[in-house]
């Protein structure tokens, strides 16, 4: 489903040079989880990155199925990563002026025009409701980032990731800023997520 093939990332800082992906291969089948496992400063995220074409390698290539990704223009980029992506972090990126029902529709008032946006923002707050009763945060639709713990602002990214109804979610160290219970919390939504409805996962954490 996703492919990357002898990908090469070298990040640099005035005249120092530093190495992060030397060669790097990897596979990802449809329906599969996978777990990227890595000390910090390893090159999980930057690989994460670059599957996710929020960056691109120096050198390799990135496929998704049939199509070349790594070669698209950036606007090409934008438009894939919108379509077939869903991203979340370990930090939430939760705006804090809107509310969770609004933060999770953000990607879908970035993919519509005004006037499509206006035509189909009923079917769509309700996708984003059914979301959040899924998430269990049906209570929490009119509320502020603020006004909501680490877990259920993580569980409203995740529904805010899954609003485009993505091919793949990458989860960049999703428990990270989490305490063990919340984080194994989040672990079986997950799970759930792949399980139940098929959803291809790629993670990585430093955490076996």
């Amino acid at each position: 489903m996703l492919s990357a093939t002898d990908l090469y990332k070298t990040y640099r800082k005035h005249k120092l040079e530093i190495p992060v992906l030397q060669g790097l291969s990897i596979h990802v089948e449809q329906g599969e989880f996978l777990s990227i496992v890595g000390q910090s400063g390893s090159g999980k995220s930057t690989l994460l990155h670059l599957l996710g074409t929020l960056d691109v390698p120096d050198r390799g290539e990135i496929h998704f199925e049939d199509k070349r990704l790594d070669s698209l223009s950036k606007d090409q980029r934008d438009y894939v990563r919108n379509q077939l992506f869903g991203f979340i972090f370990q930090f939430y990126h939760l705006l804090p002026e809107l509310t969770t029902v609004e933060n999770i529709l953000v990607p879908q008032m970035i993919h519509h025009g005004i006037f499509s946006w206006l035509r189909h923002r009923g079917e769509l707050r309700k996708r984003a409701m059914d979301l959040l009763e899924r998430m269990s945060l049906g209570h929490r639709a009119t509320h502020k980032p603020r006004e909501m713990s680490g877990g259920e602002m993580q569980r409203a990214a995740i529904a805010r990731a899954l609003i485009n109804q993505p091919r793949i979610l990458l989860a960049d160290e999703p428990t990270g800023n989490l305490d063990e219970s919340t984080g194994r919390e989040i672990m079986d939504l997950l799970h759930d997520l792949n399980r139940r409805d098929g959803l291809t996962i790629i993670m990585v954490t430093h955490n076996s």
